[in-house]
């Protein structure tokens, strides 16, 4: 076995967070040699996230934007909707497998080394790192490792299944649902819902989604929606599936690939606990690796979610755990009370304690406070 590669960095594992911030680094650091390893991945993705209409999304981001919508809403079990409206928050839905294309085009264009073999194995030397792949050694001075993590079982879950369907008529939804808890129960021990996008007057995405310890069958979500649509659809309105999407984001501790190494990504804490929306941490994620290769500095894992979103997640998934009805309560009453910019700023841990403060007054308060003398 030869040495075949050198590079300044090495980028583990080609998703999103690898290809994110391998064309960072290149883009602000041209002189850098900078390679990416990992297969490309090629698998549909949806990615909803909150932007902010004030500022300029990057171009690649902006052309992979299906749809923008400034107002959304909640569905109690009753059936009562909740809407709420941004002035400043836009919801957006990404397309993350043609980002995830745009970004493989524009590595290429910058002159990023694309190593697309697994990586087997990863080893630290005297002067930077070692990584071997299909027979093959390289070596790098600095090195950050993207690939998913192991989820415990004792980890609370957020999984989903999700379908886009398409429509013969249109098919009359127009504001996104984040949460409808009319849908047909999965999880005996958290919580079940299902989220629509009207992606266009004939698309719908429709995602079961369960938050839970507990992961369970893709027959019951495939059950779930088929009942929402059964519900919520018109019955003369033929309609045919053009993509599915699955996934399980952990909603507490991660077991990474190699905790010894710098880490982006999922696997780096990029989700925040309580919601996801793991877009946001992994951009900021980014961002300060960027900055801190640009100053020389060694890559570390980055702490991307204040204290205080930490400690209110912390007391999210001890009441999710005992008291699942007070998480759907808190959702409830923050769908009635919050506007829509603070819960956007709240669930992205943005603008401060002002949009936690507003939440923790409307909160239900004596679930949390039993939490706390669980802690």
């Amino acid at each position: 076995m030869s040495t075949t590669h050198r590079t300044d960095v090495a980028i583990v594992g080609a998703g999103i967070a690898g290809l994110s911030l391998a064309t960072r680094l290149k883009q602000e650091n041209p002189s850098a040699n900078v390679t990416l390893v990992g297969p490309e991945d090629l698998r549909p993705q949806r990615i909803s996230t909150w932007i902010d209409s004030r500022n300029t999304v990057p171009a690649f981001v902006e052309s992979c934007i299906d749809k923008r919508w400034g107002t959304w809403r909640f569905r109690d079990t009753f059936g009562n909707v909740y809407a709420q409206h941004a002035d400043t928050t836009h919801y957006a839905a990404i397309n993350g497998k043609r980002l995830k294309e745009q970004l493989e085009e524009y590595a290429k264009l910058l002159g990023i080394q694309r190593i697309k073999e697994s990586c087997d194995s990863v080893a630290r030397t005297s002067t930077g790192y070692q990584f071997i792949f299909k027979d093959q050694r390289a070596v790098s001075t600095q090195l950050v490792d993207t690939r998913p993590p192991a989820i415990p079982s004792t980890t609370i879950k957020q999984q989903f299944v999700g379908r886009i369907i398409r429509c013969d008529n249109p098919h009359g939804h127009t504001t996104p649902q984040l949460m409808d808890f009319t849908a047909r129960p999965i999880a005996n021990d958290g919580l079940t819902f299902v989220y629509t996008l009207p992606l266009s007057d004939h698309d719908l995405l429709i995602e079961a989604t369960t938050f839970s310890p507990t992961l369970y069958a893709q027959a019951d979500y495939e059950a779930c929606i088929r009942q929402w649509i059964e519900n919520h659809l018109a019955p003369n309105n033929a309609w045919k599936d053009i993509e599915t999407e699955s996934g399980i984001l952990p909603m507490g501790p991660v077991e990474p690939a190699d905790g010894a190494l710098a880490r982006c990504g999922i696997a780096g804490g990029s989700s925040r606990a309580s919601t996801g929306y793991a877009w946001h941490g992994t951009q900021r994620q980014v961002a300060k690796l960027a900055k801190a290769f640009a100053l020389g500095d060694d890559l570390t894992t980055e702490q991307v979610y204040s204290y205080r979103a930490r400690f209110m997640d912390a007391l999210f998934l001890r009441v999710l755990q005992h008291q699942p009805e007070a998480i759907y309560q808190l959702f409830m009453v923050m769908a009635k009370r919050l506007p829509g910019d603070t819960l956007a700023h709240f669930l992205c841990d943005e603008d401060g304690w002002r949009p936690c403060l507003r939440t923790i007054l409307t909160a239900p308060k004596w679930p949390f406070i039993r939490a706390l003398w669980r802690a």
